[in-house]
């Protein structure tokens, strides 16, 4: 008999924000319920910035000793599904970087714009015109 509450059925990836999804049949009055599928999700929050894989899954193993257990779960596999989280958390970051250096290439100031002059004469149809034709001329 499984020492644990569940009988696990494989894991599942979010990659944003970083989870590790365990879906596993819950074991109900000492017998499986197939019928039944539920998803333990293990969040990596900050974990996932530390810099050895390994570290992050023994953290894990540690924070999570009800769903991860050594005999039931290997922590090869759990280190296989890290290496993909960081390997997405490193794509990111250098896209942002990449990002950061094409903005900080294209910097440029713009040019103030020359006040509006209003139209000499009482008139609405000198300011209507005015108005029209400083709509023109504004980029959106």
């Amino acid at each position: 008999m499984n020492k644990l509450p569940y009988q696990p059925l494989g894991f599942v990836l979010k990659f944003d924000p970083p989870i590790i999804g365990l879906l596993y049949h819950p074991i109900e009055n000492k017998k499986v319920n197939k019928k039944k599928k539920k998803c333990y999700a293990i969040h990596l929050n900050n974990l996932i910035f530390l810099v050895e894989p390994e570290d992050i899954v023994e953290a894990l193993f540690n924070e999570h000793q009800e769903f991860l257990d050594p005999d039931v779960v290997k922590p090869q596999q759990v280190y296989k599904l890290v290496l993909r989280l960081v390997a997405y958390r490193d794509h990111q970051l250098r896209n942002m970087q990449e990002m950061g250096e094409e903005m900080g290439d294209g910097y440029y100031e713009e040019e103030e714009e020359e006040p509006v002059q209003q139209p000499k004469g009482k008139g609405g149809k000198a300011q209507a015109q005015q108005r029209r034709a400083n709509d023109n001329n504004r980029s959106f």
